[in-house]
């Protein structure tokens, strides 16, 4: 079959014929009907330094998805054969310590598809039978496999009561944007989203924001005015996917007291806060956001998407067969439309 495979290490990937998988024990043999890209990805694809510290080639990249179950292997019973899927990338163990508690979302011992094992932009991919999320057919195959980025967002969102919130959105990337469009659905009196492209900007504002604030126009010191002024006064919560530390601090200026941040973007630079002044004498909230909650975040997303309730139809921008996966990187790259979807074509698998 044919997969975008990471050879080795440094910059790049190619487009490569590879065996076939197969399921073992517990695991199922799905079809990739399509698959979005992802920054993760582009840091896989650009080898940072947090890839090469993190990937060991030779990989098919690639996690977000929808597939049709093919095949499965020995004790599989919940699933199947034809069945439309989602897939909850992140592994884990199921028998540490946080997982023994049921906090699935921060096992240690997490493997990522597409970067600890085999990904998701190929003709099929194999993944244990706990991470398929069967799913209504209505919904189609781009809005299933759009269900993991957007759980991002639903689990930042569900950290603190939004009904009647004034909330702020720092990030207007696919998963800002379906944080905008959760927050409406769930009552939010008013939302401000934040971005730097246009684009995006216009994205947040078709997912429900009432109001925008383009960072190009606004000078650092001014932000959290900036922000005020957008919300007509402070935010009750915060949703902060940018990771930009410029952000975080106006964001801090601008949320009110006994207010809550969900901390899902990762900073670059650090942020550096100052905790006694912003967070503790003022009893603010801060949650720190990973992955999504197994799995009461799908059953969050697919009640979202199956009501009507958020329409993320907005925000599934470009589309592109495998052969063209350099051009997606580089629309995926440019950070000026929303999700990038790759199809992996007829899904054949060549035995």
């Amino acid at each position: 079959m044919q997969a975008i495979v990471k050879r080795s290490a440094g910059p790049g990937v190619e487009l490569a014929d590879v065996p076939p998988p197969r399921p073992g024990p517990g695991e199922a043999l799905l079809e990739v009907l399509v698959a979005g890209i992802c920054g993760t990805d582009l840091h896989i694809v650009d080898w940072t330094p947090w890839a090469a510290g993190r990937v060991a080639p030779p990989r098919i990249v690639g996690h977000e998805m929808a597939g049709r179950v093919l095949a499965v292997g020995a004790g599989v019973d919940r699933l199947r054969i034809g069945e439309l899927v989602g897939v909850e990338s992140h592994l884990v163990d199921g028998s540490c310590r946080e997982c023994r508690r049921g906090q699935f979302h921060v096992c240690a011992a997490t493997r990522i598809l597409g970067v600890d094992v085999d990904g998701t932009f190929a003709s099929a991919v194999v993944v244990p039978e706990r991470n398929c999320w069967p799913s209504p057919e209505a919904l189609g195959p781009e809005r299933v496999a759009f269900q993991e980025p957007m759980g991002n967002a639903a689990h930042a969102a569900a950290k603190g009561p939004l009904p009647g919130a004034a909330v702020l959105v720092t990030g207007s990337g696919p998963i800002g944007c379906a944080a905008v469009g959760i927050a409406r659905a769930e009552g939010a009196s008013r939302i401000l989203a934040v971005d730097r492209t246009p684009e995006r900007l216009a994205m947040a504002r078709a997912m429900g924001a009432d109001e925008v604030v383009d960072t190009t126009q606004v000078a650092p010191a001014d932000l959290a005015e900036a922000f005020e002024d957008g919300l007509r006064g402070p935010a009750d919560a915060v949703l902060e996917m940018s990771g930009d530390p410029v952000l975080l601090e106006a964001a801090l200026a601008t949320v009110a007291p006994g207010g809550w941040i969900s901390l899902l973007g990762l900073g670059n630079p650090k942020a550096v806060l100052d905790l006694d002044r912003e967070v503790v004498m003022r009893g603010i909230t801060l949650f720190g956001v990973v992955g999504r909650q197994q799995f009461q975040t799908w059953e969050l997303t697919t009640r979202y998407l199956a009501s009507g309730a958020v329409d993320v139809g907005p925000l599934l921008t470009h589309r592109f067969p495998l052969a063209q996966f350099g051009q997606a990187v580089a629309v995926a790259r440019a950070g000026r439309g929303g999700k990038v979807l790759i199809y992996p074509g007829d899904g054949s698998i060549r035995d």
